[in-house]
Parts: C-alpha cells; sequence; structure tokens
C-alpha cells in the first residue's frame, strides 16, 4: 500500500533548537497523516487505536501531555519503505544539499520521539499527534533522490515528496490490508 506525504520548508543539517526543529517537521505531517487515517484501508489502523477489547492495540504514546499515534508500528507487525525526492533551490553538489544530514533530521521528524527532550517545552500540550513511525528502525528500505527546486521562493526551503510503502512483516488478520 503506498501513499505520498509531502514536506515544504527547512529541513537543517544541525540545527541548533533541534527538538523544536524536528517537531516543527512533525507538526506539518501530521494534519496529512490524520486525513490518511480516515481513508480505507488506513482507516483500520484508526480502528485498532480507538477499538474496544482485543482489537484495541497500544498504538499511542503519551508524552509530556501530548498522544503520539504512528500509523506504522510494532503492534500491527508493519514496516515501511520510504522513496524521498528532495528538492532544494542549490545546484546539486554543493555542501548546502548535505543529503546525509539532512535525511536523519527528516528521519526523525517521521518517527514519534523516543523520550522527552526530543519535545520542546513550546509544544502545545493536549490531544493527538499523528507520526509516521513508531521509530526509524521499522524503515527496511530507503532511497534517495535529489534534484533542483525550480520555483523556489525561499533559499532555505526544500520540497520533499515521500512515498511510503507499508510492508507487514507477519502476516495477521489484523495487517491483511496492507499484505495485498
Amino acid at each position: 500500500m503506498k501513499f505520498k506525504l509531502i514536506y515544504r520548508g527547512e529541513v537543517k543539517i544541525h540545527p541548533k533548537k533541534r527538538a523544536q526543529h524536528i517537531h516543527a517537521i512533525r507538526k506539518q505531517l501530521s494534519s496529512q497523516l490524520e486525513k490518511l487515517l480516515e481513508i480505507p484501508p488506513y482507516s483500520k489502523i484508526k480502528d485498532f487505536m480507538t477499538g474496544k477489547g482485543q482489537k484495541k492495540k497500544d498504538i499511542a504514546r503519551h508524552m509530556q501531555g501530548i498522544d503520539f499515534i504512528p500509523v506504522i508500528s510494532p503492534s500491527l507487525h508493519l514496516l515501511a519503505e520510504l522513496d524521498v525526492q528532495l528538492l532544494h533551490p542549490e545546484l546539486l553538489g554543493t555542501p548546502r544539499a548535505d543529503i546525509d544530514n539532512r535525511m536523519k533530521t527528516l528521519l526523525d521528524g517521521l518517527r514519534r520521539p523516543q523520550n522527552q527532550h526530543e519535545i520542546p517545552e513550546s509544544a502545545e500540550k493536549g490531544g493527538k499527534f499523528f507520526v509516521l513511525l513508531d521509530d526509524d528502525s521499522l524503515v527496511t528500505k530507503l532511497s534517495v533522490n535529489t534534484s533542483h527546486w525550480l520555483n523556489a521562493t525561499n533559499p532555505e526551503d526544500l520540497l520533499v515528496i515521500i512515498t511510503v510503502n507499508i510492508r507487514a512483516s507477519k502476516g495477521t488478520i489484523d495487517n491483511l490490508d496492507f499484505i495485498i
């Protein structure tokens, strides 16, 4: 099952306020993931978050007053393959087109925080926050392509298009829709 996420903004190499920057990436992607979970078959993942009895899975992680809800989690035996398109205003081959550190920042923005230090103090408390991954160890394949973004308006911004392919690590009745 494939879908796309789009992020537009800075992906800093070594942000001074790392937690704040990563949280801003999560925030932009959260609304897209929330909409995704309204569409079948992805809505089944949401059913497991709110289900009763045996259907309920412990997917959400509560940290600093926020429920972080991953779309891909070990509870449902789901894994992710990511194909990332990084479009930036710089010409290819320049030092500012640093792929490996930008990907580290981006992967951190795709997963739920691992501890309270990864959530900025300024983060709004309460409510739900949707993230792609419970942990970035659930990524089994990663490919990255870069290209020149011809109509960029801010020299610091990137346009990132992430194609996500959900796979099952083990077939269960709960994740049957993601095996087909």
